[in-house]
């Protein structure tokens, strides 16, 4: 399978884009969609560049998982995860996007403010700066390195377990020791399962805060990629108890 890589917007550009269409209702926004922008071209590094029929099929399959979330009507409260996991799988099954052009700002910035323009006020009202400008917490780029890391089905989960939510999904991705290692992150997701299989009588969310922070205290003096899977289990499976303790006031 072929991999692409992106149209990048230049910042300049991407905060005139910003500036420009933040007044505009959502209907505005749709009709902007464009595939090209004269400020935007791919790494001058080189690489396969991504045809526009692939672009249509990016801004076609982010636009079928807001449909399916309710689009245009606004997400309901503790709804966002309707869009976002599916977004999420979608973009990284289809984008094909070579994984070092994935952590491009002007990629990002590029899809959220010129092919999917509609999309970034929508899922988040008031579009903050940093949702729409293509860093990290930009509201496509932080659901395709959650697919990367977690995935690839972020809807997926063990029989009696839950999906990720938000916060779950912040505490791994939004430090890169964690989400920055596919093996650790996912080691950390299936150990947070594990102790939800068992049975919790604390709140999922509120271990998950504890686990992370105990897992980035273990790397202070540890490397985690040295141990095998077994060990690591372990590890985090201690981890979990601890922060079990915590939270009962043990």
């Amino acid at each position: 399978m072929s991999s692409f890589v992106y149209p990048r917007l230049d910042p300049a550009a991407a905060r005139a884009l910003l500036i420009e269409r933040a007044p505009l209702e959502s209907s505005q926004l749709f009709a902007l969609s464009e595939l090209k922008h004269n400020r935007a071209s791919p790494s001058a590094t080189g690489g396969q560049v991504v045809p526009e029929r692939k672009l249509a099929s990016v801004r076609d399959a982010i636009r079928e998982a807001a449909e399916n979330a309710g689009y245009p009507r606004p997400l309901a409260r503790g709804q966002a995860q309707t869009f976002d996991r599916p977004c999420g799988s979608e973009l990284l099954r289809i984008m094909n996007i070579v994984p070092a052009d994935a952590a491009s700002v002007g990629v990002w910035s590029f899809l959220t403010l010129v092919v999917v323009p509609e999309i970034g006020s929508w899922r988040f009202p008031g579009a903050p700066e940093s949702r729409m400008l293509g860093k990290p917490r930009n509201v496509l780029r932080r659901l395709w390195w959650r697919a990367w890391a977690l995935g690839p089905d972020l809807d997926a989960a063990p029989d009696g377990c839950a999906p990720l939510g938000e916060d779950e999904f912040v505490q791994i991705m939004e430090r890169t020791t964690l989400g920055g290692n596919i093996r650790t992150a996912r080691a950390i997701q299936n150990a947070l399962w594990r102790a939800e299989l068992n049975g919790l009588d604390v709140a999922r969310s509120e271990l998950m805060r504890q686990l992370a922070r105990r897992v980035r205290g273990q790397r202070s003096h540890l490397a985690l990629d040295v141990l095998d899977g077994a060990e690591l289990d372990l590890l985090l499976d201690h981890l979990v108890a601890t922060g079990v303790a915590a939270l009962r006031g043990g």
